[in-house]
């Protein structure tokens, strides 16, 4: 019975590090919001600007330089179809459809460059920056909701899944460690986590308080699944090692008070 001690001790401690590394991913942190990095393009270009007022000075000109701190682009009809412009703020470039609906924006402020894609009803529908953290693509819905962001940060790269009302639901990730996959329910909290590290894969599920509550992981080709309390302790452990069952039972203090496998059930 005692060689089945070490083996056991490892499915307990791999499946304790599984919900240490389940726990760092739901820190990895739940950003969506990359329009907000050129909102300084979409405050200006969002609707028709007025007429600017003439400027108190003219601006120097050459036979091949033009400088103007704006420049507007009608059709021959008249119709505003693009903005160029500069302020305190950064440089923003802006693209109208016939109808005078923003479509485009490019955009460069201090956060780092962006473009904003829109629909024909003024919602934008796509995105793509670059930020201190790296790339993000984000893709949104017919309402202007966030549904799906791509990113690339110093931790790998990540993708990023919401409902209809912008909840994040599911979130996919890269890290040196492995790949892992995070669930969450309707109101954000984490629920189910899945890994696969270099010590194999594992699954661990979480209550709505988010607690601990069934961890799964196969180390060495040697299964093992933990169930814990509501307060996160572990209470039961099952595990197959060298093809022999063993079931191990916690008290709620997380102490071992009995370990039944072949051989009979035994004592601490």
């Amino acid at each position: 019975m005692d060689s089945y001690t070490p083996s056991l001790a490892e499915l307990e401690a791999r499946l304790a590090k599984l919900e240490r590394q389940n726990r760092r991913l739901k820190r990895l942190g739940l950003l969506f919001l990359l329009i907000a990095a050129s909102g300084f393009l979409l405050a200006q270009v969002s609707r028709k600007p007025a007429r600017a007022a003439p400027a108190p000075a003219t601006p120097a000109a050459s036979f091949d330089t033009l400088v103007v701190h704006r420049l507007e682009l009608q059709d021959k009809a008249g119709k505003l179809r693009g903005i160029w412009t500069t302020d305190r703020l950064g440089s923003g470039l802006a693209l109208y459809d016939d109808a005078g609906n923003l479509r485009a924006a490019l955009g460069v402020t201090a956060d780092g460059p962006s473009l904003v894609l829109h629909d024909a009803a003024g919602k934008g529908r796509a995105a793509l920056g670059v930020t201190a953290d790296g790339p993000i693509l984000q893709l949104a819905d017919p309402a202007g909701k966030g549904r799906a962001a791509l990113d690339l940060t110093a931790h790998g790269p990540r993708l990023r899944l919401a409902d209809p009302a912008g909840n994040p639901r599911a979130s996919l990730t890269v890290t040196a460690s492995g790949p892992g996959l995070v669930l969450y329910d309707a109101v954000g909290k984490t629920r189910a986590g899945l890994t696969v590290v270099a010590d194999g894969p594992g699954l661990v599920l979480f209550d709505g308080a988010g607690k601990t509550r069934a961890g799964l992981a196969v180390v060495a080709d040697a299964p093992g699944l933990g169930l814990y309390d509501a307060a996160g302790k572990p209470r039961v452990l099952l595990g197959v090692v060298a093809g022999n069952p063993t079931l191990k039972l916690y008290d709620a203090a997380g102490k071992s008070r009995a370990m039944l496998t072949e051989d009979g059930l035994s004592r601490p």
